[in-house]
């Protein structure tokens, strides 16, 4: 989810569409909650000067532009998520939706009672349904239009 956010809004010309899955995206609070603190090694905390730089130099929740036409994204979030709390997804969404130039749509897609990896393989199957035709549908692959495979 971070990598996903992190092209998003730092190249967002590349992009027709984006599907961004139990994102961590608010790098300046993500130490704040779940399991954020055990991840300060990883990539740092706000509460370091220094470190409160790097993380604003690429946290995609402070990227967000006005102005900016944005590719179509889908973002997802869990309700059971104890790893990447489903606000950071809230919160980009709401972001981009403000912020985007362009007429591609930002959704948010939120699925209760299941967390960060482990469901039942009918919601899995669920879930890669929707991301996929997502994808496909704001790529330009047609459904029943097999000429591409």
């Amino acid at each position: 989810g971070l990598l996903a956010g992190a092209v998003l809004t730092q190249r967002p010309d590349l992009f027709a569409a984006v599907v961004c899955s139990a994102p961590l995206l608010d790098m300046v609070r993500y130490e704040r909650s779940g399991l954020g603190p055990s991840w300060r090694g990883e990539y740092g905390s706000a509460d370091d000067p220094e470190q409160l730089g790097w993380l604003l130099g690429y946290s995609p929740y402070h990227r967000v532009e006005e102005g900016t036409d944005y590719p179509a994204t889908l973002l997802t979030t869990f309700g059971g998520d104890s790893r990447v709390d489903p606000l950071h997804a809230r919160k980009m969404c709401a972001a981009l939706q403000w912020a985007t130039s362009g007429d591609r749509p930002v959704v948010l897609r939120h699925e209760d009672g299941v967390g960060h990896g482990a469901r039942s393989v009918s919601r899995s199957v669920g879930l890669a349904g929707d991301m996929l035709a997502f994808l496909a549908r704001h790529t330009g692959l047609e459904p029943g239009d097999r000429s591409r495979w």
